[in-house]
């Protein structure tokens, strides 16, 4: 009898190691000889890129459905400043793309809290339609050129 409970002891920690050694994991490690990080895992505080980028952005007053992020604007210090909408068009073609504060956005998560639902906004599809279109680096040094 007490053989078997035994066997079924080591069974059971056999079966939870592998979840014990994930919450002692250390989140970010550190290596000293470079001096860089290399985060193990996501954070619940922090979103992928690739969830942000083709969530759908509703208004806040209304909720419709304004458009979906098609990019994002990243400084050089790696945080995001701006997203890009593409607003109108149809399934994405002939869509005006508007550049909106990363600040301005409220993120809802899905309801495993694993991705991005929707993406609310205080602005109206007719707001960001009016809106100026937004211009990378590249479309502006191109329009640049065709000017000389």
């Amino acid at each position: 009898m007490v053989t078997r409970q035994f066997a079924f002891a080591a069974a059971a920690l056999v079966l939870i190691m592998p979840a014990l050694a994930l919450d002692a994991a250390p989140a970010t490690v550190t290596l000293r000889a470079t001096g860089g990080a290399y985060p193990a895992r996501q954070d619940r505080s922090q979103w992928l890129g690739s969830n942000l980028i083709g969530a759908k952005v509703v208004s806040a007053s209304n909720d419709e459905t304004i458009g979906r992020i098609v990019n994002l604007v990243i400084n050089d210090d790696g945080a995001i400043e701006s997203v890009v909408i593409a607003v109108g068009g149809l399934l994405g073609v002939g869509a005006k793309e508007v550049a909106i504060t990363y600040k301005s956005l409220n993120i809802s998560r899905t309801t495993a809290g694993d991705a991005i639902d929707h993406v609310t906004l205080a602005a109206t599809k007719s707001d960001l339609s009016h809106a100026a279109e937004f211009k990378t680096l590249s479309q502006q040094m191109t329009e640049q050129q065709a000017r000389r």
